[in-house]
């Protein structure tokens, strides 16, 4: 069945006669679409995309015969009409207060709270999961590239930009979220965006970086070429928690007990307060997608769910580690994603 097939099926289920997506992931999800501004619309049946005159010639070539295309002027006089015909619509989740407002003012207007498309997206395709591991493949490789052209009493943002300039020649559209380098006593910052801090030989530089090629990529590495006892120390209890977790993974393990097998690892280590965030999520269209690795997650895993295992020890004033892998869930177990980087630590070659 294909999506716009079980979409469908799953809003006559719940008796939505008219649902917008408004979401740009769900609408890339069902359409295809890669532009900023469109909408599908679900009436009396019939998938219909709106959009304007920028997109005409674009949706020529990425939307499907399975939509009626409506090229609009005004999206406020498309959607209040539209909902002057309506005696009731159902919205995404993540509509805005401004088309919701406008919708409301002529009819009774439903936040979709199931919300259905998320829920679809959480067991990737085939087609998805080939297209995450091109993203991983970008990733690594630019990785790799970037060791190869910085070095230290280079500033933390000039490694980022080099990162993020080996995945953009290597075919990346973007980055996933805003590259972090971490360098010495800022590695113990969870999410150390890039500085201009200096980043010293002999500390401990924490990379967390992916990109988007219509898919997201997410990978954490530690770059550390001296041999700091504590610094070591730390970098051997995150890699174990890491492995125990990602060993568990499987069908049908509940979400909670991969994240409690690295937390109870770090806590009998003696540094459970400082590992405080979850463990990990789901990675897709978006970087951040359910389901989650959290301690209070109680779904199910199943094959085609795809998550990242990060768990991290932040000691403040001192220094941090995370190290991250991305896991797709087989059907016994699970593959690791993030495998194009086969070491958790790093030097640099220059």
């Amino acid at each position: 069945m294909n999506r716009l097939k079980k979409f469908q099926a799953e809003l006559s289920a719940k008796g939505m006669e008219c649902y917008i997506v408004t979401d740009n992931s769900h609408v890339y999800y069902l359409s295809g679409f890669t532009g900023t501004t469109g909408y599908i619309v679900f009436d009396n049946g019939a998938f219909i995309f709106v959009t304007d005159g920028r997109y005409e010639n674009q949706v020529k070539n990425e939307i499907l015969d399975d939509f009626k295309i409506e090229i609009v002027t005004s999206y406020i006089n498309y959607f209040k009409n539209l909902a002057e015909r309506k005696k009731k619509i159902t919205v995404d989740a993540n509509c805005t207060l401004d088309l919701y407002l406008i919708l409301s003012d002529e009819t009774n207007v439903y936040a979709d709270r199931d919300d259905v498309i998320s829920s679809m997206r959480l067991i990737k395709d085939e087609n998805e999961i080939e297209l995450i591991r091109q993203s991983y493949k970008i990733a690594g490789d630019a990785f790799l590239g970037m060791l190869e052209n910085v070095e230290y009493d280079m500033t933390e943002s000039v490694w980022a930009a080099t990162l993020e300039y080996n995945m953009k020649i290597r075919g990346a559209d973007s980055v996933s979220f805003d590259t972090m380098v971490a360098s010495g006593e800022r590695s113990a910052l969870p999410h150390g965006r890039a500085s201009e801090k200096t980043v010293k030989k002999g500390e401990p530089v924490m990379v967390d970086y992916g990109c988007k090629r219509y898919y997201c990529s997410d990978i954490t590495r530690i770059v550390y070429d001296a041999e700091n006892k504590a610094v070591r120390e730390i970098i051997d209890i995150v890699y174990s928690a890491l492995q125990k977790a990602v060993e568990i993974v499987k069908p049908g393990m509940l979400c909670s007990d991969v994240d409690k097998t690295a937390r109870e690892y770090i806590s009998d280590k003696g540094y459970g307060k400082y590992f405080n965030h979850g463990l990990g999520h789901g990675v897709g269209i978006d970087v951040h997608e359910s389901p989650a690795f959290r301690k209070e997650n109680s779904t199910k895993l199943q094959p085609g769910m795809v998550l990242t295992v990060e768990p991290g020890i932040y000691l403040p004033d001192n220094f941090g580690i995370r190290l991250e892998d991305t896991v797709l869930v087989n059907e016994t177990s699970c593959e690791i994603l993030s495998g194009v980087l086969d070491k958790y630590v790093y030097k640099i070659n220059s």
